[in-house]
Formats: C-alpha cells, sequence, structure tokens
C-alpha cells in the first residue's frame, strides 16, 4: 500500500492541526455545560438574574463551540481514513459498536443543548426542570468523551492478553476490555477536571475582555461578577490536577514504559522543533499555578458569588509543590527548579496586572485563559506523541491483537493468511492430586476438615469451594475431587 501524503505539509502535519484544535475547542464543552449548570443554580438560589443571563450567553457559546468541534471532527475523521487508513481501520473494527454508540450521544447532545438554549424564555415558568435538562448535559458530554478516551488510552495501554481473549470470544466490533484498560480511569479523570477548570476559565476570559471594551459601570459590575463565578469553579476543578496526574505518571511507569520515558525524559516525538513540549506545558501550568495563587490569596476575603476560602488556595500550593517535587526526583532537579521559577513569575505578573488595572481582574482573566487554552492542546499533544510510533502506518501491535476472524476487515498489506501465526501457547503442567490439595486446600481451613465429607460428594464440593474464591482450573478440579474420592492419604 502506497500511503497518501499532503501537498506542502506532512500527514502527519494534517492529523496534528485537526486533532489539535479539535482538542482545542472540543474540550471546552464539558467545562462550559458545568458553569452553565453552576450559574444557573447561582442565579436561581439567589435570585440575581444577571447570573441566568450569564449562563444563557455561555451556553450560546457552548452551542457555536459545538458545531465548530463537529466540523473539525469530521475533518480528522476524513483525514484519518485516507492518510493512515490502516490505523483507522483497525481501530473502527475493533470499536465499531462504541463509536455508533457516540454518534448516537453525539445527535441527543447536539439536540439537547440546542433546546436548552432556544427554549430558554418559554421555560422560565419550570425553571427547576430547565436547570435539570442542563445539569444533564454534563454526564452526557462525559460519557461521550468516555468513550473517545477508550479508545486513545488503550491504543496507549492496551493490556494485552485481556484485549486478546476479549477479542477472541467477543462480539465483532466491541471489545470491551478497552474500557478496563489500565490508563482509562486515570485519562477520564483528569480530562473531566481539566475540561471543566478551562471552560471556566475561558468563560472568565470572555469576561475579562469585555471588561476592556465595556465603559458602562452596570456592565463592569455584570461581567466582574460573571468573571469572578467562572474563575472561582475553574480554579476549585484546578485543584485535583496534580493528584491525578501523579497517579497516571504511575500507570505509565508501569503499563506504558516507552511513553512514560518519552515523557519524562524529552524523547521521540515529545521533541518537536528542538522544544521539549510537554516540560513546556508545565512550565505554562506553573505560571498558572502561581498566578491564580496570588489572585485568590488577594481575594479570599471579598464579596463574591462563590468565595474560595485561603484553605483551597494554600491546598492548591501545596499539592502543586509535591507534585513538582515528586516529579523532581523522578526526572531531574532542574524541572522542580523550574517550575518554581514560573509559578514566581506567574505571581509577580498577575500581581501586575491586578495594579495596572486599578484592581480589576480582567488582565487576569485574559491570561489564565489563554494559558488554559495551551496547556489543553498542549496536553493533547504530548499525550499523543508519548506513544509508540506507527511504523509504516502498520501498527506495532497487530501481531498481538489481530485474531483471524477480523484479519479480512483490516487494510493490511499482505494477505492475512500470510499474517505471521501466534506462537502455540505451552499447556500448563498439571500437577499431581496431592500437592495441588496441600497447595490450594489449607488456605482457609485445616486439612482435617476434609475428612469429614462423603466421598460422593467431592465434586459438589470442590465447586463450592471455587465458588468462594478458589482459584484452580477446570483440569485442577477434576484431578483434586477424583484424588479426595479415591480415599487415598493427603
Amino acid at each position: 500500500m502506497t500511503p497518501i501524503e499532503f501537498p506542502f505539509i506532512s500527514a502527519k502535519g494534517v492529523i496534528g492541526f485537526f486533532g489539535l484544535t479539535h482538542t482545542g475547542v472540543g474540550s471546552l464543552a464539558i467545562g462550559i455545560a458545568f458553569f452553565v449548570t453552576v450559574a444557573q443554580v447561582m442565579g436561581y438560589r439567589t435570585g440575581d438574574r444577571r447570573y441566568d443571563l450569564m449562563a444563557k450567553r455561555a451556553q450560546l457559546i457552548n452551542v457555536c463551540i459545538y458545531n465548530i468541534g463537529t466540523i473539525l471532527a469530521v475533518g480528522l475523521i476524513f483525514s484519518l481514513s485516507g492518510l493512515f487508513p490502516q490505523f483507522w481501520s483497525q481501530i473502527f473494527v475493533h470499536m465499531f459498536w462504541p463509536l455508533i454508540v457516540e454518534e448516537w450521544l453525539f445527535f441527543l447532545l447536539a439536540t439537547t443543548i440546542t433546546f436548552h438554549y432556544f427554549f430558554w424564555e418559554h421555560m422560565w415558568g419550570h425553571k427547576k426542570l430547565h436547570i435539570l435538562l442542563g445539569s444533564m448535559l454534563t454526564p452526557l458530554f462525559i460519557l461521550q468523551v468516555y468513550i473517545i478516551n477508550a479508545m486513545g488510552s488503550f491504543m496507549l495501554t492496551p493490556g494485552f492478553r485481556e484485549a486478546e481473549v476479549s477479542l477472541r470470544t467477543g462480539i465483532l466490533g466491541w471489545d470491551p476490555q478497552m474500557f478496563f484498560n489500565p490508563s482509562n480511569l486515570m485519562l477520564n479523570l483528569h480530562r473531566a477536571f481539566a475540561n471543566v477548570a478551562y471552560g471556566s476559565f475561558i468563560i472568565a476570559a470572555i469576561c475579562g475582555g469585555m471588561l476592556y471594551l465595556t465603559g458602562r459601570e452596570k456592565m463592569r459590575g455584570y461581567y466582574e461578577d460573571g468573571g469572578r463565578l467562572a474563575f472561582g469553579t475553574g480554579f476549585l476543578a484546578f485543584l485535583s490536577l496534580p493528584i491525578i496526574g501523579y497517579f497516571y505518571a504511575h500507570i505509565l511507569r508501569s503499563h506504558a514504559n516507552e511513553a512514560y520515558v518519552n515523557l519524562m525524559w524529552g524523547k521521540g516525538d515529545i521533541i518537536a522543533g528542538g522544544i521539549d513540549w510537554w516540560w513546556t506545558k508545565h512550565l505554562i501550568v506553573a505560571v498558572m499555578v502561581g498566578g491564580t495563587i496570588r489572585y485568590f490569596h488577594a481575594t479570599s476575603k471579598s464579596d463574591s458569588a462563590l468565595p474560595v476560602p485561603s484553605l483551597f488556595v494554600y491546598t492548591v500550593g501545596t499539592f502543586y509543590l509535591m507534585f513538582y517535587l515528586a516529579m523532581g526526583m523522578i526526572m531531574t532537579w532542574a524541572f522542580f527548579f523550574w517550575m518554581l521559577a514560573a509559578a514566581l513569575a506567574g505571581s509577580f505578573l498577575v500581581g501586575h496586572l491586578v495594579r495596572s488595572g486599578g484592581g480589576s481582574p480582567r488582565g487576569v482573566y485574559l491570561l489564565i485563559g489563554i494559558l488554559s487554552c495551551a496547556t489543553v492542546i498542549l496536553g493533547g499533544y504530548a499525550r499523543e506523541a508519548a506513544r509508540p510510533r506507527f511504523e509504516n502506518r502498520i501498527s506495532a501491535h497487530d501481531k498481538v491483537y489481530v485474531p483471524e476472524e477480523r484479519a479480512p476487515y483490516l487494510m493490511v498489506d499482505v494477505d492475512p493468511s500470510e499474517l505471521p501465526a501466534r506462537p502455540p501457547v505451552p499447556a500448563p503442567e498439571v500437577e499431581e492430586g496431592v500437592t495441588l490439595i496441600r497447595r490450594n486446600c489449607s488456605g482457609c481451613h485445616t486439612l482435617d476438615r476434609v475428612k469429614y465429607y462423603k466421598l460422593t460428594d467431592w465434586d459438589l464440593i470442590v465447586e463450592q469451594m471455587r465458588g468462594y474464591g478458589l482459584k484452580i482450573s477446570n483440569d485442577e478440579a477434576d484431578l483434586i475431587a477424583d484424588y479426595l474420592r479415591s480415599n487415598k492419604p493427603y
């Protein structure tokens, strides 16, 4: 198969463009949907219509963002299927039914978010129902992203043995073990909380931009209050990221060591244009940490709709300090000192923006919004670039999880019958009955107890023991039962 190249830029460049722009736009959906619910609840509880108006305008942004994300997603799918056909066909064959479910979720979300916005005023007399419908968007978005994350995490930590069993015994196009691969949980947690922080910071950045443009005092108060609510929501989600990220790194160390090495020591595609983009992403995060801590420390006693206590501020600082200390011990102490310097620079920069703005947070909101967008895009790039490469568009995992019944559906360069056969699995050595009894039947009770059962009941008793948690194969169970029925000494 002759690979298709794109004029002027490589095939990888096209995928990078569609993938990173889709990540930057599509990741806003969860965060903005969550903020819309927070603002609606705040407006309903306080009776302040301004928060409800802020939620409505944020939902309009989400409607537009969702349509732009859809266009980019279609471009990404067409690019993958045309430029990397074997890769896409392999993923599509293995994940056909989850992708169908994801498509139905897309239509459900597209219609729900549209109706939620356009029926805003019509549902005013049923505000609780309207808030409930809006609150359903966040878990539906998370479920949609969960399916996408299952594919991404499976490519990173496939769990070969479990997946191979699933493929051989499961339904064509449905591999449950993809959803239970080692890194799927941490990836979903990290993306969910990061997207909430990202979407909220972007809404705050929009409020900051409007503060620069409006001169009316009433509108300035509106955008300042809305920005504080969005910024506080994003900051609280920001709290969880170092904890999740640290455990995510531990999983990669055990189950995706090549990706772990690429991230920690700057190998492979992590270095592009002579720049370590994973380091760059963390430098930006450190600036955000220092800046947000400085801002909330200064405004912790202000009259805000969502006040952030000083305890949270210091907790965030402590968590990130511990995270960078741990990463410094794993990688190099230069990483820790660079992050510390970036955090201090962010703190001084935010202090300058507040002073130069006469106490207005508009510059802070814009800065953190732009930086959060950069971290989401760079984080998506680092996650994908850290994975082992697909050499010549043939996955390095083909020989591991391409079962014979699926080979005809995959676009491979050779006839499926010519693919290397899997090496035969040697049959496990079967131990003698007495050895099996001594090894397995004394973990929960003594062997004296065995003497009190009837010889004719051993088949049933052995099955009961397996039901209680005894880990033996069918052949071993038969050997144990036969030996005990023989009434020989053990």
